[in-house]
């Protein structure tokens, strides 16, 4: 008699797994497609605008300062956002100190932020004559460096202590979506599919609340269930081996006995594709 494992879940739905960059876009996904995060760039940009810090005030009207910070914030954020997140995932990885790796991160962005910097200068003031100097450029960067490595500092401070979010919640992928056959079962039912039985141009569809009939042909829902990671064990049975409880020899050969009580006959051809699959 052959037992499954308890989980049937692919590796790769797991999000403990996966290479330090796999792991780190990952979580730069999540963090650029929050709503708090641009939130909190607008905000900075508005205020900063408003109060006009860095001798900005007395050198730049309203609307300048407006494209001064509108450019300045965003840019350096996206870029030591992204230059924290991969930091921090190579430091789990390999079990860096992370302030000596946050301090060495800081310095890496000197350089670009110092660039947007000028770039918004540029923007805001029509590229007037003399606005790129490179001696300006190294003092302006020198002057940028010790805020900027604070500023990681106390940001990569947060994701090391996780005050920013678990890593269950940044690296959770985001929820599958429905599968269409998912979608036509009755909202009473959920959508926690166990087996699917061809019944002539319909498959009955078995949930852990019950079954439904739905208007589609077997080969079409196991294409459709595909993501689900369940096997087409006969050419009348789909099911989720997720819910398999045994397997026991019937009248008929195998036969497979699933948590809701039902027993689905194994056909002969599919028997191999099985094995291997409960063996994984």
């Amino acid at each position: 008699m052959i037992h499954p494992k308890p989980s049937y879940a692919s590796d790769t739905k797991n999000p403990g797994n996966g290479s330090p960059m796999s792991l780190a876009l990952r979580q730069l996904q999540a963090t650029l497609a929050s709503p708090v995060f641009w939130i909190v760039v607008g905000t900075a940009v508005g205020l900063t605008a408003m109060a006009g810090p860095y001798y900005t005030l007395e050198r730049l009207s309203f609307p300048e300062r407006l494209v001064y910070w509108g450019v300045t914030i965003p840019l350096s954020a996206l870029t030591m956002t992204v230059l924290s997140t991969v930091a921090f995932r190579l430091t789990k990885a390999r079990s860096l100190n992370w302030v000596i790796v946050t301090v060495l991160v800081g310095l890496v962005g000197v350089l670009p932020v110092t660039g947007s910097v000028y770039l918004s200068e540029g923007i805001a003031t029509g590229f007037e004559d003399g606005w790129l100097d490179g001696v300006s450029f190294f003092r302006l960067a020198l002057f940028v460096a010790p805020s900027l490595i604070g500023v990681t500092l106390v940001v990569n401070a947060l994701f090391e202590f996780r005050v920013v979010g678990q890593d269950s919640a940044v690296l959770e992928p985001p929820p599958q979506s429905e599968t269409l056959l998912q979608s036509k079962l009755p909202h009473h039912l959920g959508h926690e599919i166990v087996t699917v039985q061809a019944r002539d141009h319909y498959a009955e569809v078995t949930t852990l609340k019950g079954s439904a009939m739905v208007l589609m042909r077997l080969g079409d829902a196991v294409r459709d269930l595909e993501p689900l990671g369940g096997l087409q064990v006969h050419r009348s049975w789909w099911v989720n081996l997720a819910h398999l409880a045994r397997t026991e020899t019937g009248k008929s050969g195998q036969e497979l006995v699933m948590k809701t009580g039902q027993r689905v006959p194994v056909g002969r051809s599919f028997r191999k594709a099985l094995k291997e699959a409960l063996r994984e």
